[in-house]
């Protein structure tokens, strides 16, 4: 993650603890429990942040796959192709993508007289990505046998333009759930605060009373069953 992403998720989770803290509790002490609360809503956005920075990196590898095959068409060689490419995956998805960091790192290891087999190989383990994992595997069979790159790299982008299209229908199949979601995520603090404001004294005794306590405590694990549950239930991994 970026400075930037990491300070991103760490004001949103200090606003979700914040909240369920006053929806829940209303007291500083409640802060100190709801921290375990906060970690593990961190740990899950992380996740869902990095699951959307795979689905980007597979479009831009995608998208490095067809233009290198088309360079090798025009008579590039396989490692020519792919260090040639390097500025128009900069034009289309800027320097600090993840396609053009993988570039970087070929060209370095070629300048240091490195195998590009061996480079797509330390590739492979350091990106948790499926698709550029098997392209490793192939592409370093492939150049052992002498085999047709150009054709080996555009089956590959074939496939993951399928896997692609596969993934954006379910996503909008469930485009209908995320929202339900969305809305039900914050309906129980829209009926709380509406009721706050109506009636102010309505919630006094849960929050001032140990039997008040342990009741919202339970909503507050229903709460967050469920919403794990409908994170769980619409996510799409690919």
């Amino acid at each position: 993650m970026s400075v930037s992403e990491r300070r991103y998720l760490l004001g949103k989770t200090l606003i979700v603890t914040l909240i369920l803290d006053y929806f829940f509790y209303r007291s500083l002490w409640a802060l100190l429990p709801l921290c375990g609360v906060g970690i593990g809503y961190y740990q899950m956005e992380k996740r869902m942040l990095f699951q959307k920075k795979k689905e980007a990196a597979r479009e831009e590898f995608k998208e490095l796959l067809l233009v290198t095959a088309t360079g090798q068409k025009a008579g590039y060689s396989a490692e020519n192709a792919f260090l040639s490419s390097y500025q128009d995956m900069k034009g289309l998805f800027g320097e600090d993508s993840s396609v053009c960091r993988i570039l970087r790192f070929l060209k370095s290891g070629r300048e240091n007289n490195t195998s590009f087999s061996i480079l797509w190989r330390q590739i492979g383990n350091l990106i948790d990505l499926e698709e550029i994992t098997e392209f490793a595997q192939v592409y370093e069979i492939s150049q052992k046998s002498s085999g047709n790159m150009a054709a080996v790299m555009e089956k590959t982008a074939n496939i993951i333009v399928q896997k692609i299209e596969t993934e954006k229908e379910i996503t909008v199949l469930l485009s209908a759930r995320r929202l339900e979601q969305r809305i039900m995520n914050i309906m129980p603090f829209t009926i709380i605060g509406y009721i706050n404001i109506t009636s102010p004294s309505y919630f006094q005794d849960l929050y001032h009373s140990v039997a008040g306590i342990l009741i919202m405590s339970f909503c507050l694990l229903v709460y967050i069953g469920a919403y794990v549950l409908s994170v769980h239930i619409i996510s799409i991994e690919m």
